[in-house]
């Protein structure tokens, strides 16, 4: 482990400049950017749903044995079930012009997953299915933060207890039926923890929390490593903030995207630091932007179930008949800014960061095709043209694939 030499993290200069460089992205990515006839869409469309009616069949007989056994034999069957699938879809150039999915595979990422989800299920009763993988989603976020930085991929312990702090937090703070004062005690208490108090928690959740937060302390002491829990205590704050789009009284535009900067900011620079134990600025930047575009792209996913639940957004917002055409191209653009690889990024960081915008632009495809109303009929068009299938079908997709996934239930 290293020391670190930082005496505070910049969380304002990295905000500012981070809202600065998105309020100024308007380079629509028209040059990275490839035209796909529909006959071609058509065709891949047919390719995917056999691939996927195939894949479902090959996996039916194990399931039973999933649910009940944890089997290494039965694992590394399903295992290499989905790798050929996803190596298919790549050579096929499905999805992907680029053989992205298989690069994600030959780093290691299958084997990331299956480690924390193996250590979670042994862990983590007071979780769902669904909250753990949400949670896995941050394991791989971080693991793209090691490839991009040359370290070994892998799960460490501080990696998996951050992860899992999301899920429990979240779950409390988003909470209706636990009443502010409630939250802000609990929050109060989480902050003594992060501080390296002995705090006595409130219920079997609380505890939880509090032993993956000595988690990340054993790893990072506080004395050695205090940007780390300075990190977490950023994202705790962040939280805390975001509460306030629940607010009855509207939030104008820069509220809300100082709130979702510094939530989505403050999360992958956590990462970062449970990673690397310290950071230049530049890493702290590419981290913080990361992270941002990330919780805007979860916003615009979001858009109707924040709608339903009253949650204030760049997107939730938008009234009847009002489109968020110029918000989404501002968004591609950031998000090819921010991964625009530089002089000194070696050619697997190039690689990575590619990764990141190609795979971010099909999530954004996916949302748009989800909720088609959220754009222009021309903005819809125009997009459409980019995909490797119609918009519409990655909801075909994703509803094929959630409906295996519930079936593991």
């Amino acid at each position: 482990m290293r020391k670190s030499t930082l005496h505070k993290i910049p969380s304002e200069r990295l905000l500012k400049e981070s809202i600065g460089a998105y309020s100024e992205a308007n380079q629509f990515p028209y040059d990275r950017l490839k035209k796909v006839p529909l006959w071609k869409k058509l065709l891949n469309e047919k390719r995917l749903e056999k691939l996927i009616n195939k894949l479902m069949n090959e996996l039916e007989p194990y399931l039973p044995e999933l649910k009940e056994s944890s089997q290494s034999s039965i694992n590394n069957k399903v295992k290499t079930i989905l790798v050929e699938a996803l190596e298919q879809i790549d050579n096929k150039r499905l999805l992907f012009d680029r053989p992205f999915l298989t690069y994600f595979l030959s780093q290691g990422y299958m084997d990331a997953a299956e480690a924390f989800i193996k250590r979670a299920n042994e862990e983590e009763s007071l979780l769902s299915n669904e909250e753990v993988f949400q949670a896995l989603r941050n394991i791989w976020i971080m693991n793209s933060l090691q490839l991009l930085w040359r370290y070994p991929l892998t799960l460490t312990s501080p990696m998996y207890a951050y992860s899992m702090l999301y899920p429990y937090t979240d779950n409390l703070l988003d909470n209706p039926e636990i009443s502010l004062n409630d939250k802000e005690a609990f929050n109060g208490r989480l902050k003594a923890t992060l501080n390296g108090s002995n705090v006595e928690p409130f219920n079997d959740t609380e505890a939880r929390i509090f032993e993956l937060v000595n988690l990340i302390h054993t790893d990072y002491p506080l004395d050695t490593f205090p940007e780390v829990c300075e990190s977490i205590r950023l994202i705790q704050q962040a939280q805390i903030d975001s509460m306030d789009q629940h607010s009855p009284l509207p939030l104008v535009r820069e509220q809300l995207l100082r709130i979702s900067f510094f939530k989505g900011g403050t999360s992958v620079l956590a990462d970062a630091y449970l990673i690397n134990g310290e950071l230049s600025y530049d890493e702290m930047l590419f981290s913080f932007q990361y992270g941002a575009f990330l919780q805007l792209l979860d916003d615009l996913q979001d858009k109707q179930e924040d709608e339903r639940e009253s949650n204030q957004t760049l997107f939730s917002i938008l009234k009847p008949g009002e489109t968020a055409d110029t918000e989404i191209r501002r968004l591609m653009s950031y998000i090819y800014s921010v991964n625009t690889p530089n002089h000194s990024d070696s050619a697997d960081a190039s690689l990575l960061k590619e990764v990141i915008s190609q795979c971010t632009l099909v999530m954004i495809m996916e949302a748009v095709g989800k909720q088609p109303t959220i754009v222009s009929a021309s903005f819809y068009k125009e997009l459409e043209s980019y995909s490797k299938v119609r918009l519409s079908f990655y909801k075909q997709l994703n509803d094929k694939i959630k409906e295996q996934f519930d079936s593991l239930k």
